[in-house]
Parts: C-alpha cells; structure tokens; sequence
C-alpha cells in the first residue's frame, strides 16, 4: 500500500525542465565572445568552491574559431555533473563526449567558456562522405522549453551542413 502512494506522489510531481528565449544562429552568434568547431577532448566534474553545486570543466581542443580569439585547448565550464557518488543534473545542458567533434557558440567568463542559450548553443559534428561534407546536428533540447521572441514563430533546428553553419555565422558578423 506505501509504494503504491508513493508511486501517485511521484507521478503527480512537477517534471523538472530549464526555460531559455530561443535563439537562432544569427542570435546565438551575437550573444557568443567565441565560437569555434573543436574536439572534446576530456570532461571532470567538480565541486564549486561553496561545495554546493557540481560543474563539468570540458576541454576543447580548437579546430577552428569562426569568432572570437580562441585558440589551443579551451575550457567550457556546464553546470551538473557527477562528482564523490553525487550527481546532479540541469534540464537543458547538452552533455559533451570525449572524442566528439562540436561546433560551439561560447561566451568567455575569465579563463573560462560558456555554452550560450544551453543546449541551443551546441551543434554536433558528423562526418560525411566526400560531396557530402560533414554535417553540423543541432544538440537534442531535453529538458529545454523554448519561449520564442514575441511575434517570431517557433524556429525550425535542423541539420545542415557545417560549411552552411559556418556561412550563417559569418553572415551574423556582417
């Protein structure tokens, strides 16, 4: 009888998701310092010095800065993470692979990066074949309900490819 209470209080629980205005590229290239397509190189979780909230530090090798001066290995700064068999997690923060090639749109704190508009801000790089070129996949928004601008209607985020991103940012810089 107690689990099946418990059961009904967990169901009838708010789900838990992160806000954001949606951004466009051209948006997210106005709001960035830096935006580069790099390699992740390695992510550690860690406590804030108030040992009250983890962060994931990710290193980012810089392939290539479409904006701003970033250069060698960056590190981006995501709130959550798992640390001394502690986890925690925020709505709206895409999660970023040792390995995977990204395109980021960062905004510089300090010595540190971050990720603008949440997962907005993340394109994933796949690699394509020949003619092809690689494609540039908008990070899923799990978790991230996007308000549009008054009078905007919701955008479509579709794959394109990163030649194509690129093209958007630069055109942003105009």
């Amino acid at each position: 009888m107690k689990s099946l209470a418990l059961l009904a209080l967990l169901a009838a629980a708010p789900a838990f998701a992160s806000a954001a205005l949606q951004m466009d590229v051209a948006t997210l290239t106005a709001a960035a310092t830096d935006v580069v397509d790099g390699q992740v190189v390695s992510s550690t979780a860690v406590w804030t010095g108030d040992h009250r909230r983890i962060v994931t530090h990710v290193v980012i090798e810089v392939r290539d800065a479409w904006k701003g001066g970033a250069s060698g290995r960056i590190t981006v700064v995501q709130p959550g993470g798992e640390r001394d068999g502690i986890g925690q997690r925020v709505s709206g923060v895409a999660a970023l692979s040792s390995g995977e090639r990204v395109v980021l749109f960062l905004e510089r704190l300090g010595a540190l990066h971050r990720v603008v508009g949440l997962a907005q801000g993340v394109y994933r790089v796949q690699p394509g074949d020949g003619v092809a070129g690689s494609r540039a996949i908008p990070a899923s928004l799990d978790g991230l309900e996007l308000v549009a601008p008054p009078g905007q209607p919701p955008a479509a985020r579709t794959p394109l490819p990163v030649s194509a991103l690129r093209a958007s940012v630069q055109a942003a810089l105009q």
